[in-house]
């Protein structure tokens, strides 16, 4: 093996590394992926789980253009995102609760669409610390800008997609609680409060 090669081998595994942690581990997206995956089943929320990911590929490009870097140097617009954040998950476990807490409640319920998916990604300061962080491994690897960007969008949409079908599917097989009405109240307080969970991830710091 090549010196060179070798060196894109050591380079490789971290980053690869990086990509399956943070899409595997529990986080905002997976959490809301599996509660979507819960309530409306797979095909559902595929739309959901492809604006995740346009979100993130859309913001992979802005930070190839040193964007991402801008925001995180700016203390209050980390602390806006986190707000707006927040506030939407709010009342994203709001929606899930519902105002009656009855089956009724489900009727008006609908999964994430892609371009709200894709948006939540601008709000999410993890998103920005991921395609951040995932650049500052990739590019030493190209010596390009423009090569780690793509070569980040191509491994986050093979094992990132991977990772986050797990949870939609782990939720999905969960699914067939909700059919008793006897469990409903109590499986939608616990979503609501895994949603509002997640709201802690973003002041959490980790």
């Amino acid at each position: 093996m090549r010196h060179g090669e070798k060196r894109v081998i050591e380079l490789l595994i971290p980053l690869l590394g990086f990509i399956v942690i943070s899409t595997i581990t529990p986080g905002p997206n997976n959490l809301l992926l599996a509660t979507s995956g819960m309530r409306f089943g797979v095909r559902a929320t595929i739309p959901h789980m492809f604006g995740i990911h346009l979100g993130v590929y859309t913001m992979t490009v802005l930070c190839g253009l040193g964007m991402g870097q801008l925001l995180l140097a700016v203390p209050n617009a980390l602390l806006g995102m986190k707000i707006f954040g927040s506030l939407y998950l709010v009342y994203l476990a709001w929606k899930i609760i519902g105002f009656r807490l009855t089956e009724s409640s489900n009727e008006i319920d609908r999964p994430m669409t892609t371009v709200e998916a894709g948006l939540f990604q601008f709000a999410n300061p993890k998103a920005w610390l991921m395609t951040t962080t995932g650049l500052s491994l990739a590019i030493p690897i190209f010596d390009s800008t423009s090569l780690a960007v793509v070569y980040f969008c191509l491994v986050f949409a093979t094992l990132g997609l991977a990772c986050n079908y797990v949870w939609v599917l782990t939720g999905s097989l969960l699914q067939v609680w909700l059919r008793h009405s006897a469990y409903r109240l109590w499986i939608n307080s616990l979503l609501a409060l895994l949603t509002l969970f997640t709201v802690g991830m973003f002041w959490s710091g980790h």
